[in-house]
């Protein structure tokens, strides 16, 4: 007779007792937000005391919104655990928490705890923002996200929906690919499949770009939400009109910063509008934005051109004749590569590699952003 080693009799063990657990963890205790002056106010931190259970509990899971948004694994080395978020939007969240042990028994949820977010921020917006649509011919249309933040945003959290010709619901939903992502100070493109006018533009310059049938039927007087936790929290268009913000052959662009971005109200007479004929637009898939408290009509009389460039000189078209303290060009790890003061009218570039930059124009102690191509 064969023997069974105490390691196989172990596990024989273990998995019978896995397998034959029905009983369900505790319910976690005090679930509730962390009081902590430190913390943004815009940043959310929970705490809670440990589950129980008659093996072990090996994970909890957090709902935002009844949306599950986080698994965490369970630490005993204390007798209270904590989960933070960062930068939330504007808007109203309401968490909860249950506990799962290995056999995957869960735990009644907890009660749930609501937080209210509404901070006028002043550097910049926190999270992902819609910064254009373009409303070309047939179905050759595109919505436009960007990232001005300092940081890689994660898009698992976030979704877009449209509502169309003024309903008052949202009728289709958008999610992103898994596992995508847009890097700082970059853009991310969702396209019907039928869009050929830019094609040449996105490949030239690797735009982030996702093709979906979910565009289709959508036009210049649909709404389009940007969600987080479900949560709406920046619009092109209002929910309930079918008024036209974007006219047939028009790319619209924010291509300025205020305290209303993002916002979940619209004003198209904020955007920027540029008329295609036929060609993509110039500043499709960059992520321009400039600070609070620089004039518009400062922010509108710069343009950098030839953008791409194949060529030793980049100009700055200054309508306004306003005062430029300083250029700076920056790589994308965030290096200095270039800085010229007081310019006049152009940039020597020569000394750039073919790639893609981050310049930044100084002006009264603020700062306007651009992406710049070499080719």
């Amino acid at each position: 007779m064969k023997k069974i080693t105490p390691v196989l009799l172990v596990l024989f063990c273990s998995f019978s007792s896995y397998s034959q657990d029905t009983e369900a963890p505790t319910t976690p205790i005090n679930f509730q937000f962390v009081d902590n002056p430190i913390v943004q106010p815009d940043n959310i931190s929970v705490e809670w005391e440990h589950s129980t259970d008659n093996i072990g509990v090996v994970t909890y899971e957090i709902y935002i919104n009844g949306t599950l948004s986080r698994i965490v694994d369970y630490d005993g080395a204390n007798a209270i655990q904590y989960a933070s978020y960062l930068n939330y939007p504007n808007g109203t969240y309401c968490l909860t928490i249950l506990a799962r042990d290995a056999a995957g028994n869960a735990s009644p949820l907890s009660d749930q705890v609501c937080k209210t977010v509404n901070v006028i921020y002043q550097n910049g917006p926190p999270e992902l923002y819609l910064s254009g649509f373009l409303n070309y011919t047939g179905s050759e249309k595109a919505i436009e996200i960007s990232n001005m933040t300092n940081s890689t945003i994660d898009l698992s959290d976030y979704s877009v929906k449209i509502s169309y010709d003024g309903s008052t619901t949202w009728d289709v939903v958008y999610t992103f690919p898994a596992n995508s992502v847009i890097p700082s100070l970059e853009s991310f493109i969702i396209a019907h499949p039928s869009l050929s006018i830019c094609s040449t533009m996105i490949s030239n310059l690797g735009i982030n770009i996702d093709y979906s049938t979910n565009l289709t039927s959508i036009n210049g007087n649909d709404a389009i939400g940007l969600f987080k936790y479900d949560i709406l929290y920046d619009i092109i268009g209002e929910l309930g009109n079918n008024a036209t913000h974007t006219n047939t052959d028009q790319f619209i662009k924010r291509g300025t910063y205020a305290t209303t971005i993002p916002s979940t109200s619209f004003n198209v007479n904020t955007w920027d509008i540029e008329v295609s004929n036929g060609s993509c637009p110039s500043s499709f898939g960059f992520p321009n934005m400039a600070l609070l408290n620089i004039k518009e009509q400062e922010l509108n009389s710069f343009e950098i051109y030839p953008n791409p460039t194949n060529g030793n000189i980049v100009y700055i078209k200054n309508q306004n004749n306003v005062e430029i303290a300083t250029v700076k060009i920056f790589d994308l790890t965030g290096k200095q590569v270039l800085q010229q003061t007081n310019p006049s009218n152009k940039i020597n570039v020569e000394t750039l590699q073919q790639g893609m930059y981050i310049l930044q124009l100084e002006i009264n102690n603020n700062m306007i952003t651009k992406k710049l191509i070499k080719k």
